[in-house]
């Protein structure tokens, strides 16, 4: 019962020690979950400015574009115009251009006329007329000269704030396509930030249900561990009542010695008493103090010890026969008288019987030398002082 005891107690401190080990891992596990929340909290908050400022930086960018876009509206409505005032210059050009060819061919004709009508006419007065005719043409020729020259002038520059206007184009195309390509990027970094801030919102999710996982655990690790120490407590008063039990026994064994001790000086008067039976010098003596005791002795038999290399481990064998010495009811008990020398050993089964017929089993709980005290375990008949033991 000892050994029992202490297995129990070994078992449950083995197994309060594994669910401490493990409380201490889970507890670990949750300061590291609690450090990885922290920490996963400050990136999302440093993801989060940043998302900011580049939402901040799209939309300049936007405005940028807006503005961009307006300015080359303005630009191409400017290019337009010019276009237009470049063909109006064009279009007045080529009707200067033809009212000098008209103008030219009647100064030509008039000209032509007036030779072939001056032949006749030789006065002063016609020449006169056709010089001042001459000098208004003229006139008129060096002013549209002037027109067209200034026309010139006026298509050249019209010409080269043209191709300044296409360059402003251009450098306005090139701006844009570098803006679109920019918000392009910003907004491929937008979905990548968008992506990671969705994979570390089901990675906090996840922490957070591994977390309540580990909680409930704790708790049922809890309650288990509470368990173990309430039946560790009903183990320990198990234990002591096992303790009184075994100090009951003990003290039972001791009143057994005690009782053994008595017997065996029961049997050495008896063995006196026997060898004065054998000397047969005390017979009447030993009639008169039975007489006077008032003990009913049963025949004693006086064998040869048996050989202990007779009998089998753990029970005596069937050729081992003694007989029952004295019976305690109050403690359950028999005395017999085979011992140590008859091979008899702590725990080994003997029968008792009344002539042919079996009637009690007992059990050898203290051994001597010549004597034995069993523990009465069945008993179909009382058992008496004198019956066989086998």
């Amino acid at each position: 019962m000892e050994q029992k005891a202490k297995f129990i107690i070994i078992g449950l401190a083995i197994f309060t020690l594994v669910c401490l080990i493990l409380f201490v891992q889970a507890f670990s596990v949750r300061q590291n979950l609690i450090r990885e929340r922290d920490d996963l909290k400050t990136e999302n908050t440093t993801l989060n400015v940043k998302v900011d400022k580049l939402t901040s930086s799209l939309r300049g960018y936007e405005s940028k574009i807006t503005s961009l876009n307006k300015d080359f509206e303005n630009v191409t409505q400017q290019k337009q115009e010019l276009e237009n005032k470049y063909e109006e210059a064009n279009k007045a050009k080529e009707e200067l251009a033809k009212q000098l060819k008209e103008q030219a061919s009647q100064i030509e004709s008039s000209a032509s006329r007036q030779e072939e009508s001056a032949l006749p006419q030789t006065n002063d007065a016609y020449w006169a007329e056709v010089l001042k005719t001459k000098g208004e043409l003229e006139l008129q020729i060096s002013s549209l000269r002037d027109d067209f020259k200034s026309l010139q002038i006026a298509n050249e520059q019209v010409q080269r704030e043209k191709n300044s206007l296409v360059l402003d184009l251009n450098n306005l195309k090139r701006e844009n396509t570098d803006l679109k390509r920019q918000f392009e990027y910003n907004q491929k970094l937008m979905d990548s930030l968008a992506q990671e801030l969705v994979r570390e919102k089901n990675d906090k999710t996840q922490i957070q249900d591994n977390y309540k996982t580990i909680k409930n655990e704790n708790a049922a690790l809890s309650r288990e561990l509470q368990g173990l120490n309430s039946r560790k407590i009903s183990l320990e008063k198990r234990v002591q009542e096992l303790k009184e039990s075994k100090d009951e026994l003990a003290r039972r064994l001791s009143e057994m010695e005690i009782m053994l001790t008595e017997g065996v000086t029961q049997i050495g008067g008896l063995k006196q008493r026997i060898d004065s039976i054998k000397s047969g010098a005390k017979t009447e003596y030993f009639n008169k103090q039975e007489k006077k005791d008032s003990v009913e002795l049963p025949a004693i038999v006086v064998r040869p010890q048996p050989d202990s290399s007779a009998l089998k481990a753990g029970n005596a064998e069937a050729s081992v026969v003694g007989k029952v010495l004295a019976v305690n009811r109050d403690n359950n008990f028999v005395i017999v008288d085979l011992g140590q020398d008859a091979g008899l050993k702590i725990g080994d089964t003997l029968k008792v019987y009344r002539g042919e017929r079996a009637i009690a089993g007992i059990e050898a709980i203290q051994i001597r030398r010549n004597i034995s005290a069993c523990d009465i375990k069945r008993e179909a008949d009382p058992i008496k002082i004198g019956d066989i033991v086998k």
